[in-house]
């Protein structure tokens, strides 16, 4: 390896290179503009000096010098042609150097002696006239013209012709004056009409030579782009990956380069390295742990590690050792596609859907969250068909993050593939989160914890987790999401649908029916329950004696079948038997 030294002094030269593709293919359509000219005559002048200092023992680097020298009188044709401050447009002017045509500097020459012409004109005129305030001066609409105020008019001579009149003066020209002006004019058109002819001619001579400046500019690129990432090799320490035949991605305290470099700037931490370990006997990781632990954050290292080594680049990690890759397939992040009428969901099902038909056993492929666009069920049920093929059909290198822990059990029946979590330390209502990657599947996500540090108001974290304990009491008792689609029970009567069943006014409740009364409550299953004609509840295998009948003189609307009742007779009801009736 080279030392920094070589390196450093070549990135500095390398500085003002402009961008040469870009300005060789403006000339190869002819709209190239003169300023960028002057940068590429100035890069081909620094490559020239670079292929001539450069020193490449390697045959690549080598080959990479060689195609630095620019083409054969490119360079002093730029030079020598173009003005080294020319105007932004040809149609303005001044874009031609001084010395390069002989005709136009003649035409330029009469330009530049009309200030002097003038001026000796107007001196002679006023000794001629003896007229003190006289003067010859020019404007687009009328040319040259000679001024004389009001009060001087009688001095006129006869030779003046008058060209236009004024408040108080009156604008003349001479016989000498109008010759000089059609000489002037023509020669400032025809010294621009030089300069665009010149100018076409310079784009001519280029056009030939478009191959090789591409090539140049190709070289260029390459040479930069491999003094980056040897300058980033030295001073980040980063290491040589080892190449080998057997399939495996093994990495030892990788590290994300962006991120680590961003934590650095601001002063905000070290970056915690993990390790990567996919072979032939593991070619899945199911990876769990709250938000914001760094899953995605590990997924992109890992594939950045594996983009750079396969470049050639030296990678950032204590070792890595990579067999054969031929390409990285990822589905990360959440967008749509409006213009195609795709949701979010529906891209990342076109997406997943790519990379199960082009993934092979060689290939790479990073899946994270994926079903989250939709239902709780089907996102699970398609995350895990997901994770199955890609684990028993395609066989891929996988890293595949999730929030859906059922997915944990994967590994249970897939022999090649085993959990992992980002780890998290709570602190009270409090989480930190340790960023490592670590064996086995996460308890928990945290999500609220993580919208706490977002800056969420407390009532809603207040309520969310109210919310949350009771689903995950549903969930201990078997109902893990509520079926959307399922048709509702048809209401008999126009207060139907606000009715909520209340606690039954009854002392001689006993635990059981209580339990049974939560549970049906709870998860909003009504089947086996009955409603006697005074809409009290009664459950299956309920031995208790009927309630005493209601005294009340209000006439209840029948409710529907299983025990749905109208609210608003049960209230009134309610409110007859406790002696508030009208």
């Amino acid at each position: 390896g080279a030392s920094q030294a070589p390196w450093s002094a070549l990135r500095e030269q390398l500085k003002g290179v402009s961008d040469v593709e870009r300005i060789t293919a403006r000339t190869a359509l002819r709209q190239v503009r003169p300023r960028e000219l002057v940068a590429l005559g100035k890069t081909l002048q620094k490559a020239e000096l670079l292929a001539q200092n450069g020193q490449a023992p390697e045959p690549y680097l080598a080959q990479i010098f060689s195609h630095l020298q620019p083409p054969e009188g490119c360079t002093e044709l730029l030079r020598r042609a173009i003005d080294e401050e020319p105007a932004a447009l040809v149609r303005d002017g001044g874009v031609i150097a001084s010395g390069f045509d002989a005709e136009l500097d003649e035409l330029r020459g009469i330009q530049s002696n009309c200030d002097a012409f003038l001026l000796d004109l107007e001196t002679r005129e006023k000794a001629r006239t003896g007229i003190p305030n006289l003067r010859v001066q020019f404007n687009k609409v009328h040319g040259f013209y000679i001024e004389v105020t009001g009060s001087h008019l009688d001095k006129v001579p006869g030779d003046y012709r008058r060209r236009q009149t004024l408040k108080n003066a009156e604008r003349f020209i001479t016989p000498e004056l109008k010759a000089f002006e059609d000489k002037a004019l023509s020669a400032n058109e025809r010294a621009l009409a030089r300069e665009k002819w010149l100018y076409e001619q310079v784009l001519d001579q280029l056009q030939p030579h478009i191959p090789r400046l591409t090539r140049l500019a190709h070289a260029l690129a390459t040479l930069d782009g491999l003094c980056t990432l040897a300058e980033r090799s030295l001073t980040l320490g980063w290491c040589a990956p080892q190449f080998v035949n057997e399939p495996c991605i093994e990495i030892e305290a990788g590290r994300h380069p962006v991120v680590e470099a961003r934590l650095a700037e601001t002063s905000s931490g070290a970056f915690i390295a993990n390790h990567t370990r996919l072979n032939a006997n593991t070619r899945m990781q199911v990876i769990t742990g709250p938000n914001m632990g760094g899953k995605s954050t590990y997924m992109r290292q890992v594939a950045l590690i594996v983009l750079l080594a396969s470049m050639g680049s030296h990678v950032p990690a204590a070792s890595c050792r990579l067999g054969p890759i031929d390409a990285i397939h990822t589905r990360i992040g959440a967008a749509d596609d409006l213009a195609n009428a795709q949701s979010t969901f529906m891209l990342e099902m076109v997406e997943a859907a790519q990379i199960l038909h082009a993934a092979t056993p060689h290939s790479l492929v990073l899946m994270d969250e994926i079903g989250r666009g939709t239902s709780t069920f089907d996102g699970l049920a398609l995350a895990s068909g997901i994770a199955t093929h890609l684990h028993d059909k395609t066989r891929a290198f996988t890293l595949f993050a999730t929030h859906y822990f059922e997915l944990t059990e994967l590994p249970a029946k897939a022999r090649h593939a085993i959990n992992m979590h980002v780890s998290a330390a709570e602190s009270g209502s409090d989480i930190v989160f340790l960023h490592e990657i670590q064996p086995g599947p996460a308890s928990r996500s945290y999500g609220i914890q993580v919208a706490k540090l977002a800056g969420m108001p407390a009532p809603v974290l207040h309520h969310a987790r109210h919310a949350l304990a009771a689903l995950e009491e549903r969930a201990d008792e078997g109902e893990l999401q509520v079926d959307l689609f399922a048709p509702p029970p048809r209401p008999r009567c126009r207060h139907q649908a606000r009715w909520r069943p209340r606690w039954p006014p009854s002392t001689r409740t006993s635990s059981a029916h209580a339990k049974r009364w939560m549970r049906c409550t709870s998860s909003r299953s009504w089947r086996g329950i009955e409603a006697d004609k005074h809409h009290r509840l009664a459950f299956p295998g309920d031995r208790h004696a009927p309630l005493p009948r209601d005294t009340g003189r209000h006439r209840r609307r029948r409710g529907p079948p299983g025990g749905h009742a109208c609210a608003r007779g049960a209230a009134f009801g309610a409110r007859q038997g406790a002696g508030h009736g009208p």
